[in-house]
């Protein structure tokens, strides 16, 4: 065994000694301690590759040709330290460094003025809403409150970007529809008008005034759709944009089109026009649009808040008053009529009904029950409710008929001419409680039972006939009983009998006159409580869509 048959072991440790010097090279490098050259990396690594492959191969001259190669590179770098200028280098490195501080100043300095430009913009936005806002609140007590803010809003946008024109166009949701709210200055339509419309100044601005435009087809609507704002600066080449004719006033020039945006959508449109003639919009007049077209949408808000709290307030007020009235026509307390019983009760759907009965202890040979229901709700229903009771009232004291008292009723209602609807169904009867004789009359579509003791047998009397207020020449029909002891009349609106549960079903007059065939032999109190009673059981949780009035007329 010869010497070289141990080489292999130096060859290895010479390997294991060059990855270690590579790996503290490394350490050193990020560790900052030193900057060791890519030349040492490189003399390490080919030293480390011909120590392996010399290992492998048992070739050792390949060993000799890497410590040559390794100890030129080494000489090389030696010789490039030995004669190189370190002041240079440092210069180099100085300059170097110099660009970068440069470049950094250069940075910070845009930055500086992005965050300077960013400041202004904020501070114009908050100014221009401080304005509005102001402003908002000072039309809170003003007629047309909504109108004159956006006519404020239509001047301040049209200063701020110099416009020739402007309109504010408001959503219309339930019809899906824009409506032009507000019009200044001259703007050339951009939607092509109504062909028999005259190309005449006048005509086209009222056309505009009252325009009203779908959420497609057209540019208002589209800019409302899409939610974002538009810059027109040439508008022939814009298709959305359309040229109505040869006319000077009808030549299109920029435009400018913003949404009215808020939380739960998009509330309108801004549109600015500028004339042909003159400079085209920029990019900086559509960001002062936006900037005032927000604030517009901002302070609006609470301004239509009010407006509809206000709204709310004095229709609750006029409710109150109303339902005050009212609660004071009907009697507060029956009136005591020898051999007859009185049962009643009124419910109403809403604050103030339609609904009314009366009691008219005209003389002892006549006294006038009525039942009435008005259409409609509210100060409306109420204002009728007034002027039928009363023509009743005056009228009843007559030898007339019933049906006559009605007639003449009926034609006094129908002279009126109110434009709000002015129709009541009416339930008269007529009893003379010295002879137990009735007269009954109907009008519209109140019922009215007949309870006959004697043959205890029940039945509706009443006849559907015109309501009253609808035909001035109707006449109505006297239905005369002759009652005994026992007997019960029972008059009542339709919202009695049409009363749904909670499958839709009505209550209707068998059920009716089953409650009052099944307690006759109570009183007239009681009669009409067992009825309350049971068509509160019947409607359950259902909500009440009509009001409910019930009088019944037991002969004792």
């Amino acid at each position: 065994m010869n010497i070289d048959s141990f080489a292999g072991v130096p060859l290895l440790v010479t390997a294991s000694v060059g990855v270690l010097l590579i790996i503290s090279f490394m350490i050193a490098k990020l560790r900052n301690t030193a900057k060791p050259s890519f030349v040492l990396y490189l003399s390490a690594g080919i030293l480390v590759t011909g120590a392996l492959y010399t290992y492998f191969n048992r070739q050792f001259i390949y060993l000799v040709f890497i410590i040559l190669i390794t100890e030129c590179i080494l000489f090389l770098y030696s010789i490039i330290i030995a004669f190189s200028n370190p002041q240079k280098k440092e210069d180099k490195k100085q300059a170097k460094r110099l660009a970068e501080l440069r470049m950094n100043m250069d940075a910070n300095t845009v930055s500086n003025e992005a965050l300077q430009a960013e400041k202004a913009r904020f501070n114009r936005i908050m100014d221009v809403n401080k304005d509005l806002i102001a402003k908002a609140s000072s039309f809170f007590t003003t007629e047309n409150s909504m109108e004159q803010f956006l006519d404020y809003c239509n001047k301040l946008l049209s200063e701020k970007v110099e416009a020739d024109g402007c309109i504010i166009l408001m959503a219309d949701d339930f019809d899906n529809l824009l409506a032009v709210r507000s019009f200044k200055g001259t703007f050339p339509p951009p939607y092509k008008l109504p062909d028999d419309l005259p190309h005449k100044p006048l005509r086209v601005e009222t056309n505009m005034r009252f325009a009203q435009f779908p959420l497609q087809d057209n540019i208002f609507g589209e800019i409302a759709s899409a939610g974002e704002s538009l810059l027109v600066t040439d508008s022939v080449k814009e298709p959305r944009i359309y040229q109505n004719g040869p006319e000077d006033f009808l030549k299109c020039g920029s435009y400018i089109f913003v949404p009215i945006k808020q939380q739960e959508g998009v509330a309108g449109v801004v549109a600015l026009s500028r004339d042909p003639e003159k400079p085209k919009f920029t990019q900086k007049d559509l960001e002062t649009a936006e900037i005032v077209t927000d604030a517009t949408a901002t302070a609006m808000k609470p301004l239509y808040s009010f407006l509809n709290f206000a709204e709310h307030k004095k229709l609750t007020q006029g409710g109150d008053i109303a339902t005050k009235i009212q609660k004071d026509l009907i009697p507060s307390k029956l009136p005591v009529i020898p051999g007859v019983g009185i049962g009643c009760f009124t419910s109403p759907a809403e604050n103030v009904c339609g609904d009314f009965y009366d009691i008219v202890v005209s003389r002892k040979d006549r006294i006038s029950f009525i039942v009435g229901d008005v259409a409609g709700k509210g100060m409306n229903s109420l204002t009728i409710m007034l002027m039928i009771r009363s023509i009743l009232r005056l009228i009843v004291n007559t030898p007339q008929s019933a049906a006559t008292i009605l007639n003449w009723a009926n034609r006094g209602i129908c002279n009126e001419t109110m434009k709000i609807d002015h129709f009541a169904s009416v339930a008269l009867v007529n009893y003379n409680s010295l002879t137990k004789q009735a007269q009954v009359a109907t009008c519209g579509n109140n019922t009215v039972i007949l309870y006959t003791a004697a043959s205890r047998s029940i039945k509706t009397i009443s006849m559907m006939t015109e309501p009253m207020g609808v035909e001035k020449e109707i006449e109505y029909t006297d239905i005369d009983l002759q009652l005994e002891s026992g007997d019960i009349l029972v008059a009542c609106t339709d919202g009695v009998i049409e009363s749904l549960d909670d499958n839709g079903v009505q209550y209707s007059s068998a059920k009716l006159e089953k409650v009052i065939a099944s307690h006759a032999h109570e009183s007239a109190k009681n009669i009409s409580n067992r009825v309350k009673d049971d068509l509160k059981k019947y409607i359950g949780s259902n909500q009440q869509f009509d009001d409910t009035s019930l009088l019944v007329i037991k002969v004792e």
